[in-house]
C-alpha cells in the first residue's frame, strides 16, 4: 500500500519531462529518421568523407588530407569529431553501412548531435533568462526553420560551428544579465562561470571554422555594449581569462599543424581561406543584398513575421531592455557583416537564426486578440503558397517536361501536399479563433511532417541520382591495379568508395604525358570545354570507357589511345 502512490508520481514526472522537452525530442526523432536514408551528396559531403577516410588510413589526427594533400579549407575540430564517430561506430556496429572506412550515417551524427544538443540548451537557456512562455515557441520555430533542419542532417561544418558560436553568445549574455542583476544568481559568482563557458565554446568555434568566430563575436559584443553604453562591464567580464583560455585551446593545434603542414599549408589555412576569401572571393560571389533573398527560404515561413516583430519591438519598447537588444544585435550584426563580404551562402547566417527565433518567441508570448488573427492568417497564407504549388504538381500542372521529372516523386509530392493543406487549414482555424498558443505548434507540426516525408521517402528516391555508388560499381573493375588521374578539380565522390587516389591534371601538357595504361576521370561538362589547353584534337586521342550519369551530370572514365 505504501508504494502505490509512487507509480502515478513517476508517470506524471515523465509526462511533464516529455512535454517540457518536446521540441528537441521530436526534432531528434526527425533527424534520426532521415539519418540513414541517403548516401553522400555532392559537392561537400564526399569531400569530408574522403578526408576522414584518408585520416583513418594514415592514422593521422593532426591534419586532414584530401587526395593525398593536406586539406587547408577548415581547421581540425569537425574532422576530429567525424573521425571519432567513424572509428567508434565502425567498431560498435561491426562496420554497418561502412565502405572504404566511411559511412554517411556515422559522418552525419556530429551535425545531428550539434543541432539537437544546441536546441535543448537553447530552450533551457530561454527558460532560465527570458520571460515565461518564450522558450517553447522559440524552440519550435528554430527546430522547423528549413535551414536548421537541412544543416542538422548534412555532412558539413556549418551546424557544428553555428551551435558552438551561438551558444557562446548566449552564455555571454547569461553572464551579463546576472552581473547587471537582471536576474538572480543561483550560486555566488555564477556570472563568472557563464562568462568562462562563453570563452570555452568560442575557442571550440574557432577550432571549427577559424577566425570568423572571434571576429563576429567582437562585432556583436561591441555593438551591444555601445548600445547599452556599458563598455565598463568588460573589466568584470573575464576578458583576460577568456583570451588565455582561447589561446590555450586553439594555439597548440595551429602551431603543430603549421609545423607539420609547412609554410604553404599555414598560409592557406590562416590567410588564404579567411582574409583573402573575404576580400577576394573566388566562389559564391553574390551582391550585397543576397541574404535578404536567402532568408526568405531559409527561415520560411517565420520570416513573414519579421515586419510584425519590428513593430512589436518598437511599440512595446522591448529594446529598452538588455536581453532583446543583445538578441537583435546577434542577428543584425552578422547579417550586415556577411553582406559586406563577397562570398555568400545562406548557411553562413545559421548562427544568427536562434536569436531571431527568441525574438519571435517573445512576440508570440505577447500576442492577443485581433493581432493573433492577423498574424496567424498571414502565417497560414504563407504555408498555403507551397501547399498550392505541391497540389498543382500532384494534379498534373506544369506541362509535359515538368511532369516527366515529377512522376518518379509523385508519391511523396502528393503526401507533402496533403500535409501542408491540412496544416494550413488548421492554422487558419486557430488564427480565426485567436488561439496564439496553438499557432506555433500547428505550423511546427506541419513543417515537421513535411520534412519527414521529404527527408525519408523523397531523399531515398532522389538518392539513386545523387549517389556515387553506381559510378563506383561501374568503374571499379576498369581501374583495379591502375594509376588513375582526374581532369581539373577533383570531385571526391569519384574516389571515396574506391581504393584510389586521383592526382589532378590541370593542363594539356599533363594529358600529353599521361601513360596509356593509366586511366582518366572527368566531368562531361569540363571534358567537352576547349579550355585549359584542351582541343578537339587532343580530346580525340582519348577513348571513353564508361559514362555514368551522376548528380545531374555525367562522369567519364577515359583511357589514352596508344
Amino acid at each position: 500500500m505504501n508504494g502505490t502512490p509512487t507509480r502515478p508520481t513517476r508517470m506524471s514526472r515523465l509526462a511533464s519531462w516529455l512535454r517540457a522537452h518536446a521540441p528537441e525530442l521530436l526534432f531528434a526523432l526527425l533527424l534520426v529518421a532521415v539519418l540513414p536514408v541517403r548516401d553522400l551528396w555532392a559537392p561537400d559531403e564526399p569531400d569530408f568523407a574522403q578526408c576522414v577516410k584518408e585520416m583513418r588510413l594514415r592514422g593521422d589526427w593532426l591534419l586532414p588530407y584530401l587526395n593525398g594533400v593536406p586539406y587547408s579549407e577548415k581547421p581540425i575540430l569537425y574532422y576530429w569529431v567525424m573521425k571519432a564517430s567513424s572509428v567508434l561506430f565502425d567498431t560498435l556496429t561491426g562496420g554497418l553501412g561502412f565502405t572504404q572506412g566511411v559511412a554517411a550515417w556515422a559522418l552525419r551524427l556530429p551535425s545531428v548531435i550539434a543541432a539537437v544538443a544546441f536546441l535543448s540548451a537553447f530552450r533551457r537557456w530561454a527558460v532560465r533568462f527570458l520571460a515565461p512562455g518564450t522558450a517553447e515557441p522559440a524552440a519550435l520555430i528554430l527546430a522547423t526553420t528549413p535551414l536548421w533542419f537541412w544543416q542538422g542532417q548534412f555532412i558539413q561544418i556549418d551546424m557544428l560551428f553555428a551551435a558552438l558560436l551561438a551558444w557562446s553568445w548566449l552564455a555571454w549574455l547569461g553572464g551579463y544579465l546576472l552581473l547587471r542583476e537582471h536576474g538572480p544568481e543561483l550560486a555566488p559568482g555564477e556570472h563568472r562561470r557563464w562568462f568562462l563557458k562563453a570563452y570555452f565554446w568560442l575557442a571550440l568555434a574557432f577550432l571549427a571554422k577559424g577566425p570568423l568566430a572571434p571576429v563576429l563575436s567582437v562585432l556583436v559584443l561591441v555593438a551591444f555594449l555601445v548600445w547599452q553604453r556599458d563598455l565598463a562591464v568588460l573589466r568584470r567580464a573575464g576578458i583576460v581569462a577568456g583570451l588565455c583560455l582561447t589561446l590555450l585551446l586553439v594555439a597548440p593545434w595551429y602551431v603543430a599543424a603549421g609545423l607539420k603542414g609547412g609554410a604553404h599549408y599555414a598560409y592557406e589555412l590562416i590567410i588564404f581561406q579567411n582574409f583573402e576569401r573575404a576580400t577576394k572571393a573566388w566562389d559564391h560571389i553574390q551582391p550585397w543584398w543576397r541574404y535578404f533573398e536567402y532568408s526568405l527560404g531559409d527561415f520560411f515561413p517565420w520570416v513573414l513575421l519579421v515586419p510584425a516583430l519590428a513593430l512589436h519591438l518598437r511599440r512595446e519598447r522591448r529594446l529598452d531592455e538588455a536581453a532583446p537588444r543583445f538578441l537583435l544585435a546577434a542577428f543584425v550584426v552578422p547579417f550586415a557583416f556577411l553582406s559586406a563580404v563577397q562570398s555568400k551562402q545562406g548557411k553562413y547566417l545559421l548562427m544568427s537564426y536562434p536569436f531571431l527565433a527568441l525574438l519571435l518567441g517573445d512576440l508570440f508570448r505577447r500576442m492577443e486578440g485581433d493581432r493573433v488573427r492577423r498574424l496567424g492568417l498571414l502565417l497560414a497564407a504563407g504555408l498555403a503558397l507551397p501547399a498550392l504549388a505541391l497540389t498543382a504538381l500532384a494534379l498534373g500542372a506544369g506541362g509535359v517536361k515538368l511532369q516527366s521529372q515529377v512522376i518518379p516523386f509523385l508519391g511523396p509530392t502528393r503526401l507533402m501536399a496533403l500535409v501542408l493543406v491540412g496544416s494550413t487549414f488548421l492554422m487558419a482555424v486557430l488564427a480565426w479563433r485567436k488561439r496564439a498558443g496553438g499557432l506555433v505548434r500547428a505550423a511546427a507540426l506541419g513543417l515537421g511532417l513535411l520534412y519527414l516525408v521529404g527527408g525519408t521517402w523523397g531523399f531515398r528516391l532522389l538518392d539513386s541520382q545523387k549517389s556515387y555508388r553506381r559510378w563506383t560499381t561501374t568503374v571499379q573493375p576498369l581501374i583495379a591495379g591502375r594509376q588513375v588521374f582526374y581532369w581539373q578539380t577533383i570531385r571526391s565522390g569519384v574516389m571515396v568508395y574506391t581504393d584510389h587516389l586521383m592526382p589532378e591534371l590541370r593542363n594539356a601538357e599533363a594529358l600529353e604525358r599521361m601513360d596509356p595504361e593509366a586511366r582518366l576521370v572527368a566531368q562531361r561538362g569540363e571534358w567537352d570545354q576547349d579550355a585549359w589547353g584542351m582541343t578537339s584534337t587532343l580530346r580525340a586521342r582519348f577513348e571513353v570507357l564508361a559514362a555514368v550519369p551522376t548528380g545531374g551530370g555525367e562522369i567519364l572514365l577515359l583511357k589514352k589511345r596508344p
